[in-house]
């Protein structure tokens, strides 16, 4: 593999001769020489810490940023998107399961001059394809942390926007680094309850509530998602309870992401068949509309009818969306309702 993409882990501490501990996410791996991480994208190698997917981009493509989902951040704007492989999650529903579940160490040292890119060129990709901006995002965007600070800065100085698709699992630092280097805006996903996430998971849920409510202090662009699975976390108190939290601690003018889930990956071994039913999905909308949060959108339906935007105060529509996009909007240049003026908290409308 060229040594260009060998790149030393910039958060890590050394335990003794054969420990190092990797300090990049929650997780705080303590890895021995020669072993990996448990999202396996990490190597301790002669006592230090080293990242195997710097530059190792198995998925690139150009998205609208409403796919992300970011539906208040420059509406009708297209992202390079981003990925590699592995995760720092062992959800057995994954929806991404083809790179999550790679293990990076056994790919990286194959991996083809089409599969490595560098910052620089990834940033030449975005600008000669017209892009407004960079989204890292398919897998676990934070296993790509130190790519991440190069390819942030690059893409600020040409004056396009970044952001991550994320389970905000990275440590308080890291989270820091990246809004220094130029980190705009976050979907962040809040899988469920802390029963759920701790069983299912395997990490901690209230270290991405303190990062959700870090990234907002800090000047970033917050969204939430959660993937809505039928006797797992559709309960009306879970739902109610994430609503609440979502209203209290990041504010009511949040917005929302209730998506529907379909079997991927292991699901049918958990006894899961079918989507969660479309009656559970509009059940938790009214849930979260009943606690307060003014935008709230249904993500994987067979209509878009549930992705508009309506102003909060005098309830028009002020943004049509279609399947990844925008059809019609209703703002004024400063991003207000063109009806009453209300603001809609669209980010660089």
């Amino acid at each position: 593999m060229n040594s260009d993409f060998i790149i030393r882990a910039k958060y890590q501490r050394k335990i003794d001769d054969n420990f190092s501990q990797c300090l990049t996410c929650e997780r705080k791996c303590k890895i021995s020489k020669g072993k990996s991480g448990f999202c396996q994208s990490r190597i301790n190698k002669g006592g230090e810490i080293y990242s195997v997917v710097y530059g190792l981009i198995p998925a690139l493509s150009f998205n609208p940023i409403e796919k992300k989902p970011l539906y208040h951040f420059h509406p009708g704007s297209t992202a390079i998107t981003l990925g590699t492989y592995g995760c720092n999650f062992a959800c057995f529903w994954c929806q991404n399961y083809h790179l999550s579940k790679i293990n990076p160490l056994k790919t990286y040292q194959f991996a083809t001059s089409d599969e490595l890119i560098s910052p620089k060129k990834l940033i030449k990709i975005a600008l000669n394809r017209k892009c407004d901006g960079t989204s890292i995002s398919f897998n676990e965007p934070t296993l790509l942390f130190e790519y991440s600070l190069e390819v942030f800065k690059l893409a600020k100085e040409k004056g396009l926007y970044n952001t991550y698709v994320t389970n905000g699992y990275m440590t308080e630092e890291v989270l820091r680094d990246l809004v220094d280097a130029g980190l705009n805006a976050m979907n962040i996903d809040i899988k469920g309850d802390s029963y759920m996430v701790e069983k299912y998971c395997g990490t901690d849920v209230e270290k991405v509530w303190r990062n959700a409510k870090l990234a907002k202090d800090l000047g970033v662009h917050v969204e939430i998602t959660t993937l809505l699975i039928h006797g797992f976390n559709s309960e009306e108190e879970i739902i109610r309870e994430l609503s609440k939290r979502i209203f209290n601690e990041l504010g009511e003018l949040t917005p929302y992401h209730i998506s529907r889930f379909f079997p991927h990956y292991k699901s049918v071994e958990y006894g899961l068949k079918e989507p969660t039913p479309l009656e559970v999905m509009y059940n938790a909308h009214n849930i979260a509309k009943d606690v307060g949060l003014r935008y709230i959108y249904l993500g994987n339906l067979p209509t878009t009818d549930y992705d508009n935007t309506y102003c909060p105060k005098c309830s028009n529509l002020v943004i049509k969306r279609k399947i990844m996009g925008i059809k019609e909007l209703y703002l004024d240049t400063d991003g207000n309702c063109k009806f009453c003026g209300f603001p809609i908290c669209i980010v660089s409308y």
